[in-house]
């Protein structure tokens, strides 16, 4: 249950005891708890879309920290082959229109939304390397509106539930699959996602790059080669103790073969000489 909730329990349980309880904070808080409740809807609807991405070697990261601010989330992250896509979910109800030109609601306009999502991508931005920076893109998908055509507001696509998806999957190649691998470890790190274990590149998800294999080689090799050796040290030791028990038991051998013979002689066939 939600903080809303609970206090809005409390201030029920507190109103059919007879005390007195102010409407009106009753009322507002209610109401924010049907917002809240709604907004949880709405980012549990956009991430089972996106569950659908996973097979097509992307990782999803969800109600993850907003970097630079204490109380802020970002619903989802997005991380594939087309790029890094911070992904704001809107369950909006009432009449919402989308043009080029703003996004509204019930007829008012909804630039500070758009804007957020602008600027949750930048500061997912601040944290990635320089040569991926230019990967990243603000999305708002409209949970409630599901056939919303995919449009560009203020540099942030607006697009409806069942388009999100498709358009992620159309984006133009900007990450290696080993990229996405390291991407998504280093923003599942630094954001705290609740997530999953980020999965590891597939064979033939995409090519290599040549440095990445060189050092993939190289490690390979070494971890065989310390192994190889570890072994062929162990087996060496193991042969010379066996040798050194094999040697040592065959002088002991040869030892009690001489004191028999000697005891033999000593007792057998020199007092049958100096009988004779």
């Amino acid at each position: 249950m939600s903080r809303r909730a609970r206090r809005v329990a409390q201030l029920l349980d507190a109103q059919e005891r007879g005390e007195a309880v102010d409407a009106a904070v009753l009322e507002r808080l209610r109401r924010d708890q049907r917002a809240w409740a709604a907004g949880a809807e709405g980012e549990r609807q956009v991430a089972d879309v996106l569950a659908h991405l996973t097979r097509y070697g992307w990782t999803v990261l969800h109600d993850v920290r907003w970097p630079g601010r204490q109380r802020a989330n970002l619903d989802h992250v997005a991380i594939g082959p087309g790029g890094v896509f911070v992904v704001d979910a809107k369950n909006w109800s009432g009449d919402v229109r989308v043009s080029p030109d703003g996004v509204r609601q019930n007829g008012y306009g909804r630039d500070a939304a758009v804007e957020g999502v602008s600027q949750a991508a930048a500061a997912v931005t601040t944290l990635l390397a320089p040569q991926h920076r230019s990967a990243v893109r603000g999305v708002m998908c409209l949970a409630g509106q599901q056939d919303q055509p995919v449009t560009t507001v203020q540099g942030v696509t607006v697009c409806g539930q069942w388009q999100l998806p498709e358009h992620l999957l159309a984006q133009p190649v900007r990450l290696s699959v080993y990229d996405v691998v390291d991407v998504a470890r280093h923003l599942h790190a630094e954001l705290g996602a609740a997530s999953g274990p980020v999965p590891t590149p597939r064979r033939g998800g995409g090519r290599t790059p040549r440095g990445a294999a060189e050092r993939t080689s190289a490690r390979s090799a070494g971890r065989s080669g310390g192994r190889s050796a570890g072994a062929r040290g162990g087996r060496s030791a193991v042969d010379r103790r066996r040798r050194r028990r094999a040697s040592l038991g065959g002088a002991l051998t040869r030892l009690v073969l001489w004191l028999g013979a000697v005891l033999f002689v000593v007792n057998v066939v020199l007092p049958r000489m100096l009988a004779g």
